[in-house]
């Protein structure tokens, strides 16, 4: 366990060098529509497929299912980090790129025993970065050269509050039938910066630079529900032995018109002594009252987790999510080529924990694998992401608390069938869970 140790904190100070300047992703793909969406933040629920829906439990704040919040046992602070390398393929050409950002940031509140659970938070929802150009013969004597490139992204911040309500209560005082609903109020900010350039070897020709800036802000509501119930439990004296126990949950969001802005820039440039100089402005213009439509998203979930004789239990996970974005217009996101489709995801995890709860002999393991199809496509075809994951999650070393480390791991590759080009990458997140050392929100009571 002491070796365990050791690795995590070695792999949290390599993602923290390899996290440069906030730049996430270095895909050509992200070009399209507001880049990747669809993004898992949460080491665990990465670890597990993204099949977080329905992962509800005491070591973990699950952002994405506000009706999770009730199931915390005390106050929680939850961070992670990110880093990713892409490795894009094209016939002989192979380019890598790492980039990193920070991921998650949360707090949960929790009175002891109570039912009511509150957290707030703040995580990443789309991802934009990319960077590449071809070049062109115009004639004999003159070359073109296009290049594009674009970064940025949107983010949301959560606010919410969920209450769970007890059915059953058996002799072992374990709670068997409960319902938890919440509901979060989501603010979604940022922007996405595109420049386009056309840069000819020319001297007496002006180069052309295009950029283009979409800002987004607005808030909507999103809630969900989670369900436990026993399928199996074996008692003895009024005490448990082993048991098996079911989840169900769901989250559902309306769909949204958000106010965007646009600002649009056409320049002519000259390179001199290799520095980009604007030589004119020809366009210069910001379009405000635009509506970008968010489309509605439902996830439903599913887990079964069995809790062995001797310590220990083992879960299995599994998630459905979908959202369409064919009414996404390409007024406000004018990409040529660019098709917008329904999009879905289907993960599946398996978790594995060998003692009762995180203690310094005792961890959490995980592995777990999905299926996407991009809610964007490119000549008329969809592309796809397919991954598997895992991760594990241990005590903080030295630790009087139930504070934890939680890593993750995932191996995917994004493309169209078929296609010549293939972009595989691998990305590694680094979370805790801190929790403080004494309790908080504690009524005490005195003579």
């Amino acid at each position: 366990m002491k070796a365990l140790n050791t690795i995590s904190i070695l792999f949290f100070v390599f993602i923290l060098i390899q996290v440069d300047a906030q730049i996430s992703v270095n895909s050509p793909y992200t070009r399209f529509g507001i880049g990747f969406t669809d993004l898992s933040f949460n080491p665990r629920a990465a670890a597990l497929g993204g099949t977080g829906v329905s992962l509800a439990s005491d070591f973990n704040l699950q952002l994405s299912n506000p009706a999770s919040y009730a199931f915390m046992k005390e106050t929680t602070f939850q961070g992670s980090v990110y880093s990713k390398q892409t490795s894009l393929q094209n016939g002989n050409q192979n380019q890598k790129y790492w980039g990193g950002q920070v991921g998650e940031m949360g707090f949960g509140f929790k009175r002891t025993q109570s039912k009511w659970g509150f957290a707030m938070g703040l995580r990443p929802e789309s991802q934009v970065g990319y960077k590449f150009e071809n070049a062109q013969a115009i004639n004999d004597s003159t070359n073109a050269t296009y290049s594009y490139s674009g970064e940025g992204g949107f983010s949301n911040f959560s606010v919410g509050l969920s209450r769970m309500f007890l059915f059953h209560v058996d002799s072992t005082k374990t709670k068997t039938h409960s319902i938890s609903v919440g509901a979060n109020l989501n603010y979604r900010f940022g922007s996405i910066l595109r420049v386009d350039r056309v840069n000819f070897n020319n001297s007496t020709i002006y180069n052309s630079k295009v950029t283009d800036r979409l800002v987004v802000k607005d808030a909507n509501p999103s809630v969900g529900i989670i369900y436990n119930f026993p399928l199996h439990v074996v008692q003895d004296k009024g005490k448990a032995l082993r048991s098996t126990h079911g989840t169900l949950a769901g989250t559902f969001e309306i769909q949204n018109d958000f106010s965007v802005s646009n600002q649009e820039i056409s320049q002519l440039t000259r390179n001199v002594n290799g520095v980009e100089v604007t030589s004119a402005t020809i366009l210069d213009t910001t379009y405000t009252g635009l509506v970008f439509q968010m489309p509605m998203k439902i996830e439903f979930g599913a887990n079964i987790r069995h809790e062995f004789k001797k310590n220990g239990a083992v879960l299995i996970s599994t998630s459905y999510r979908i959202q369409d974005w064919t009414g996404l217009a390409n007024e406000v996101i004018q990409v040529s080529n660019q098709q917008f489709y329904k999009s879905t995801h289907m993960g599946i995890g398996l978790e594995y924990q060998d003692g009762n709860g995180l203690t310094a002999d005792h961890g959490i393991y995980r592995i777990g694998a999905f299926k996407q199809d991009l809610y964007f496509g490119i000549n008329e075809e969809q592309l796809q992401m397919r991954a598997v994951s895992c991760g594990f999650q241990l005590p903080f070393p030295a630790s009087k608390t139930s504070s934890s480390i939680c890593l993750s791991a995932e191996f995917g590759q994004v493309g169209q069938v078929g296609s010549t080009i293939s972009e595989n990458y691998a990305s590694f997140q680094v979370g805790f869970v801190m929790r403080p050392f004494e309790k908080w929100f504690l009524r005490r009571k005195y003579d």
